[in-house]
C-alpha cells in the first residue's frame, strides 16, 4: 500500500480574522491585510506563514470504474527573504507504469505583490513546471513560482487523481512554518472501509456526518444507471498551528507532526464478499518473502564460498566466525554511502568492490549462513526517516535493514554494511532504532531494540602535578568503548591527518600536547585507547590559583534551555562517563576551598556521583555519570533541564588554592 503525503488542505470558509487582520480563505481573493502584513504576531520569527491549506478528496466513477481524486489549494504569505523557498513546490506522485499511477493536473500558481500601492498579479507560466523520476515507483512534479519576494502572497492549486482507489493519502497539517487555517474534507463511500488516525500534539477538530451519494454508471445501452450509497463525510480542521521546528534530542521531527492517516480496512461491494485489506506485519513479511526481490536476494548462495572455507578453516567459536566474516566483507566491499532495502544488483557490488548497505548485507547474510551461523535481517526505518509503526505497516515505511547473527549460546550481534568505523554491535547512530522488525520465522519475539546493544563508555584516568606557576602537567589515559569508540574513529578519520586531529584536541581542551598515542583505530575495534602527555596552564592571581579538579569538563553547557517542550527527549544511546583524577599540589599552597561531594539522581536509569577528597598534598576526584535510558517523555523535560543544569554547575566548580 502506498504511503503518500502532502501538506495542502481544503476549506469552504470565506475569511478569518487574526489580531484585527482580515485574511481571505477563498481561492483567488487577496485581502489588503495579507499584502501589507510584515510579521506574524503569533510567531514573529516566522519567515513565511500559511494562510490557508485546504483539500477535498472524493470518489467518482469514470468509464465504469472508481476513481479517487483530491483537489489542493494553498495560500502562503512570504514575510522575509529566507521564506522565498516556500514558493518552491514539489508534488510527489506514484508511478509504476501507465496503468498503475497517479496523475497531477490543473496546476495553477499565482503571485501577488504590492508595488507602488497597486496589486500586481502574476500567473506562473507552464514552462516553469518540470516532471522527473525519483525511483522505479515514484515521480515528482517540481516548480518554482517566479517573482516571489518578501511581501509576496502566493496561491497554488492542483488536482491529484488515480484509478488506484484503495489508498487515501496521509494528510499533513503541520510543517516548518506556521499555519493559520488548515482544513481537509474527505467523502468515502460505504464500499470502502477505513481506519482513520490523527497524530501529533495539536488540536485537530473532526466532524463526521453520513451523507447520501449518487454515482452514474453506464450499462453500455446509453442510459446511465444511478446508484445511491451512504458515504462518510469527514472534515478535519486545525487553527493557528505552530511551526514544528527541529529541536535538540529529537531523532525525526516528522514522527510528531500533526497529521491524519488513512488505512484501508476492507471493501464491501454489492454482490461481492467482504474483503479485508488491513495489513499486518505477518502479512507484509509473507509478501516480502514470497513476492519481492527481498525474499529472492535472501536465498543467494555465498559468492565467497572458497574464501569462507579458508577464512574459517580452524575456527570453532561462533563469535570468532561472525567477526572474521564481517571483517572480510568490510575489507572486500566498501560502502558507497548509500542505503537500500532490497539489496538488488549485489553482483555489481562484488565486481566494483563498492556498494550500498543493502547489497553488502545480503552478501553478509549468505556468508554467515554458509558458515552455519544463524543469521537474519532486522527490518528498520532509519531514525532520520521516522519510526516503524507497530500497526498499519507498509512496504514504503521500510528503507533498510541490518544483519543479526546468533551464537549457539543465544547471544545476538548486529552488523551493517555502512558501519565503516565499528565491529560487532557498533552501528551508525541513524540505524540505532528502538523498533526493528525481526525477519525470521523461528522468532517468537518479533521486535528488536537497537538502542542498547553494547556497553558504551568513556573512561578517563588523569594523573597530574600542579606547579606553583599554575602549570598542570601530567598524563591522560582514555578508553572509548563501542559507540563512543565509533564516534572517536569517525572524528579521527574526518581530520586531514593526525596532526590536524591533535591540533583540534589541543584547542578544544585548552592544553598543550607533548605526546599522543592512539590505539584501536582499526575498523573492527570496539575500544580506542588514547594516551596523552599534556600541559594545562591556570592563571596565578593575587596569590590564588583556581583549579578545576575535573581538568577536562564532561559538560560545558546545558543544552536544555527552552522554557517548555512538547516533544519527547531522545538521546543517541546509553552511555557511562568515568573520571578518576589525581592531582599533586604544590608545597607552598594550601587548599582553602573544595567543591562538595554530591550525588545527583534523575531516576533509576540516570544519575551522577561526584566525590572529591584531599589527602595531604594530593587531591583525588572520582566522577561517574550513567545515562542508561535513551527516550524520555516530554513530561520529564523540566526534571532533565534541572538535572543537566546542576551537572554543568558541578563541572565548573573550582578548587581554590592560596599561596602560603
Amino acid at each position: 500500500m502506498k504511503n503518500r503525503g502532502l501538506v495542502l488542505l481544503f476549506c469552504f470558509c470565506a475569511s478569518v480574522t487574526l489580531f484585527a487582520q482580515d485574511f481571505s480563505l477563498k481561492y483567488g481573493k487577496i485581502s489588503d491585510d495579507e499584502l501589507k502584513m510584515t510579521v506574524y504576531q503569533k510567531d514573529t520569527t516566522a519567515a513565511a506563514v500559511v494562510i490557508y491549506d485546504d483539500g477535498y478528496t472524493a470518489y467518482d466513477i469514470v468509464s465504469g470504474r472508481f476513481q479517487l481524486y483530491t483537489d489542493y489549494k494553498k495560500k502562503i504569505k512570504i514575510l522575509k527573504q529566507e521564506g522565498v523557498d516556500e514558493a518552491n513546490i514539489t508534488i510527489p506522485y506514484y508511478y509504476r507504469n501507465s496503468l498503475e499511477r497517479e496523475m497531477v493536473s490543473g496546476i495553477e500558481a499565482t503571485v501577488y505583490n504590492l508595488e507602488g500601492g497597486k496589486v500586481v498579479k502574476t500567473k506562473m507560466d507552464r514552462k516553469y513546471i518540470f516532471d522527473e523520476e525519483v525511483s522505479n515507483r515514484y515521480r515528482r512534479v517540481k516548480f518554482s513560482v517566479p517573482g516571489v519576494k518578501a511581501g509576496s502572497v502566493v496561491e497554488i492549486k492542483f488536482r491529484k487523481s488515480t484509478g488506484l482507489v484503495y489508498s487515501i493519502d496521509s494528510w499533513g497539517i503541520q510543517g516548518d512554518i506556521p499555519v493559520i487555517r488548515s482544513s481537509y474534507e474527505v467523502k468515502i463511500p460505504e464500499y470502502f472501509q477505513y481506519n482513520i488516525e490523527t497524530k501529533g500534539y495539536e488540536d485537530i477538530k473532526v466532524v463526521e456526518t453520513p451523507e447520501n451519494q449518487q454515482f452514474s454508471i453506464s450499462d453500455g445501452s446509453g442510459t446511465p444507471a444511478i446508484v445511491t450509497c451512504t458515504s462518510r463525510n469527514l472534515k478535519f480542521t486545525a487553527q493557528d498551528v505552530p511551526a514544528m521546528k527541529d529541536e535538540n534530542f529529537v531523532w525525526c521531527v516528522n514522527d510528531y507532526l500533526a497529521s491524519v492517516r488513512f488505512e484501508l480496512k476492507a471493501t464491501n461491494f454489492p454482490y461481492e464478499f467482504y474483503k479485508p485489506y488491513s495489513q499486518t506485519w505477518e502479512n507484509l513479511e509473507k509478501t516480502l518473502r514470497d513476492e519481492t526481490d527481498f525474499g529472492l536476494n535472501m536465498k543467494i548462495s555465498n559468492p565467497f564460498k572458497d574464501e569462507t572455507k579458508v577464512l574459517l578453516a580452524s575456527v570453532t567459536d561462533d563469535k570468532e566466525k561472525i567477526e572474521r566474516v564481517y571483517s572480510f566483507i568490510k575489507s572486500r566491499i566498501s560502502w558507497n554511502e548509500k542505503y537500500s532495502f532490497y539489496g538488488n544488483q549485489y553482483k555489481d557490488a562484488i565486481k566494483e568492490r563498492t556498494g550500498n548497505n543493502g547489497q553488502i548485507n545480503m552478501i553478509l547474510l549468505s556468508m554467515l549462513r554458509d558458515a552455519q551461523i544463524k543469521a537474519y535481517p532486522v527490518l528498520i526505518s532509519r531514525r532520520s526517516q521516522g519510526r516503524l509503526p507497530y500497526t498499519f505497516p507498509s512496504l514504503d515505511q521500510l528503507n533498510t535493514f541490518v544483519v543479526a547473527a546468533e551464537t549457539a549460546d543465544g547471544k545476538v550481534y548486529y552488523m551493517d554494511g555502512s558501519a565503516v568505523h565499528g565491529g560487532l554491535n557498533m552501528l551508525p547512530v541513524d540505524l540505532m532504532v528502538d523498533r526493528g522488525r525481526i525477519f525470521d520465522i523461528g522468532h517468537t519475539e518479533k521486535w528488536a531494540d537497537l538502542t542498547n546493544m553494547s556497553k558504551n563508555q568513556e573512561i578517563f584516568i588523569i594523573n597530574t602535578k600542579l606547579d606553583a606557576d599554575g602549570s598542570l602537567k601530567g598524563t591522560l589515559n582514555t578508553a572509548y568503548s563501542f559507540q563512543n569508540a565509533y564516534a572517536y574513529k569517525k572524528r579521527f578519520l574526518a581530520a586531514k591527518d593526525s596532526a590536524e586531529f591533535i591540533e583540534k584536541l589541543q584547542e578544544s581542551n585548552h592544553i598543550t600536547i607533548d605526546s599522543c598515542k592512539i590505539l584501536g583505530k582499526e575498523p573492527m575495534s570496539s575500544v580506542v585507547k588514547e594516551q596523552v602527555v599534556f600541559t594545562k596552564n591556570y592563571e596565578v592571581a593575587g596569590g590564588f590559583i583556581y583549579l578545576n579538579p575535573m581538568v577536562f569538563a564532561h559538560l560545558a553547557e546545558n543544552q536544555f534551555t527552552q522554557t517548555d517542550r512538547k516533544l519527547p527527549i531522545e538521546f543517541n544511546y546509553p552511555t557511562t562517563y568515568l573520571v578518576n583524577c589525581n592531582i599533586i599540589l604544590p608545597d607552598n599552597y594550601q587548599v582553602v576551598e573544595v567543591p562538595k561531594s554530591m550525588k545527583l539522581v534523575l531516576n533509576d536509569n540516570c544519575k551522577c556521583v561526584y566525590f572529591i577528597q584531599q589527602d595531604g598534598n594530593k587531591l583525588s576526584l572520582s566522577y561517574r555519570f550513567d545515562m542508561n535510558q535513551t527516550i524520555f517523555p516530554f513530561t520529564d523535560y523540566n526534571a532533565i533541564k534541572e538535572f543537566y543544569g546542576q551537572l554543568v554547575t558541578k563541572n565548573q566548580e573550582m578548587v581554590v588554592l592560596k599561596k602560603i
